[in-house]
């Protein structure tokens, strides 16, 4: 048995690539492949996936021992425990080159578009192998939430190649309403925790000597934006010492202005982003334009880091 494995903190496109690509596995060889997931689902993703009926992928909270194909990253931080003792097979993913390391050369295969759901468009594609409705539907749902239907500079043409196709497929007339249905139940806030909000979307990173974790909350609703920026930067400081990080960073994300506040915690982390934003703000950044932690943040951060 082989798992397909997206990271931990689940967004749509590991959970859903996770799916699709265990599909075109199956279809391709006629051997078992398991979608698997290394922790729970937010409400984007079991919006999507009770939309178009499937499953939430198995659980796995621990890798040892098992035969597994890596999804949407490729950094022992944001990996199932203890994947140092899995075996990996491949690795699809559309970030940077993190560190995870192999003992024999794999089918790596890491592009630099706005999702991990396009490469597994392209493996249909280039085998001739049909989607199922289901699967299309989910992997469609995966791209408009990475590109924020096609808004985030990520976002290329290939990737609206790619839902366009699968939507035409699953059934989706108007990819930008559908866009706003999801996005709605993936911002639907209201009884969770801070901790619950934070680990929505949160990945953890390494630069140098440091780790660093960086969440991301998107909404179209900017008075509940407004609202939860002073309820996060209390609980971060408050709570920093919990979550295994020298910096932790936050970014509250209007979908529709396209722009993002910054809200931070962690020795240091004001002169980082000062450097890495030219901000002079003590306790968080307003940053308009930007709306990808993957292209916008990661980057300039790690930079500032090293």
């Amino acid at each position: 048995m082989i798992y397909v494995t997206g990271h931990k903190n689940p967004d749509t496109d590991s959970i859903c690539s996770a799916i699709g690509y265990a599909e075109f596995k199956k279809a391709l060889t006629g051997e078992e492949y398991v979608p698997a997931r290394a922790g729970n689902l937010n409400p984007e993703t079991e919006f999507v996936l009770k939309r178009f009926g499937l499953d939430a992928p198995e659980l796995i909270s621990n890798a040892a021992g098992k035969d597994v194909i890596l999804v949407d990253h490729n950094e022992v931080a944001q990996a199932a425990d203890d994947i140092e003792s899995a075996h990996i097979i491949e690795i699809l993913d559309h970030h940077k080159i993190g560190d995870v390391q192999t003992k024999e050369p794999i089918y790596f295969r890491a592009m630099p578009v706005g999702c991990t759901a396009t490469i597994v468009y392209l493996h249909y594609k280039e085998n001739n192998i049909e989607f199922k409705p289901a699967a299309a539907g989910a992997l469609c749902s995966a791209i408009l939430s990475d590109t924020l239907a096609f808004r985030s500079p990520t976002c290329t043409d290939l990737d609206r190649e790619a839902a366009e196709a699968y939507a035409k497929v699953a059934g989706i007339e108007d990819i930008q309403a559908y866009a706003k249905e999801m996005f709605k139940a993936g911002s639907e806030l209201a009884g969770k925790s801070p901790k619950e909000i934070l680990y929505m979307d949160f990945k953890k990173f390494t630069a140098g000597n440091t780790t660093y974790g960086v969440g991301q909350v998107t909404s179209m609703d900017e008075d509940e934006l407004k609202e939860l920026a002073k309820t996060m930067n209390d609980y971060l400081h408050e709570s920093f010492s919990e979550h295994g990080v020298d910096m932790i960073f936050l970014l509250l994300t209007n979908i529709l202005d396209e722009s993002s506040e910054l809200i931070y915690a962690g020795e240091g982390a004001d002169e980082v982003v000062k450097k890495a934003f030219t901000s002079s703000e003590a306790d968080r950044t307003y940053l308009k334009g930007v709306v990808s932690r993957k292209k916008q943040v990661i980057p300039p951060l790690t930079e500032a880091l090293s």
